[in-house]
């Protein structure tokens, strides 16, 4: 099936709820030949034969719940993880959530992350751009794209307080790929490695474990990453319990937090003598 195929029917047609009521996520106008060639200028040997007859259809998308979605790579500033690099940022939302679509091998830019600011955490949504673009068109037509989002957030916050479980030193992996074993012996023997090929509860890279300091390496395009750095940096560093305002019941879910960090806090004397009643429902994010 061509690009128009897979494509068209996902920006082009009206996007309606389950009543059949308008949304107004709308797509936006094709490129002309010069512009594209000029994007091919700023990502020479990149952008496939797929990419450009998608921009000659559509260059985006306005009003989503994410923002402005860019199929193009200049609206929004390059993202600064050098191990994704290249690749498009195709949205940055109101939580500060990075959204982009690797640029390389496939026929769509793909795979797509979600790179959160806090806690430090990419996770990985989607194969390819038309199949982010199916997830989010669908979340979008039955009402669930804040779960959907609330969902992608779980997943960050389970990577970041697995980050300990999941990290393995190279010298405990055996891969079949001989390429994988090859990059694992040249890495450096204090790395912690994240293997996020096959699907797991939550499949993400804690890039922020390390702090500002730690270096960041990957294993060709494969989503095998590996950092370097003082883990004191990283290992305890904490991030914000309180969900962005994107999301409905945020107050709530706020307070639930503040009760259990205070819960916590409590001396000895204050604990009821019924153990029941004094547990708190939060977890700590160590």
């Amino acid at each position: 099936m061509s690009t128009a195929d897979t494509m068209t029917p996902l920006v082009s047609a009206p996007w309606v709820d389950a009543d059949g009521n308008p949304l107004p996520e709308r797509a936006l106008p094709g490129l002309r030949p010069e512009v594209i060639h000029g994007l091919e200028c700023s990502f020479p040997g990149i952008i496939s034969p797929a990419h450009k007859a998608l921009l000659e259809i559509c260059c985006g998308l306005a009003e989503t719940e994410l923002g402005s979605i860019d199929f193009t790579g200049c609206f929004f500033p390059e993202e600064p993880c050098p191990v994704f690099q290249p690749c498009l940022t195709l949205a940055i939302d109101d939580a500060g959530r990075r959204w982009i679509a690797e640029l390389g091998e496939k026929a769509l830019p793909g795979p797509i992350w979600c790179v959160f600011p806090d806690p430090k955490v990419a996770v990985y949504v989607s194969d390819d751009l038309a199949a982010f673009m199916a997830t989010l068109r669908g979340c979008a037509c039955r009402g669930e794209t804040l779960q959907w989002l609330q969902n992608l957030s779980d997943e960050a916050r389970i990577v970041w307080t697995q980050r300990h479980a999941f990290a393995q030193r190279p010298y405990q992996l055996r891969d079949p790929d001989e390429k994988v074993r090859g990059w694992l012996a040249g890495l450096p023997f204090d790395a912690y490695v994240y293997d996020v090929r096959t699907p797991k509860i939550a499949r993400g890279w804690p890039y922020g474990l390390a702090g500002p300091s730690a270096r960041l390496y990957r294993c060709a395009r494969l989503p095998v990453f590996a950092v370097v750095g003082s883990a004191s940096e990283g290992w305890r560093q904490k991030f914000s319990a309180t969900i962005p305002p994107t999301y409905r019941e945020a107050t709530a879910r706020a307070d639930v937090v503040d009760l259990a960090a205070r819960r916590k806090r409590r001396t000895p004397r204050s604990i009821p003598a019924n153990p029941r009643q004094g547990l708190a429902s939060g977890t700590s994010d160590e």
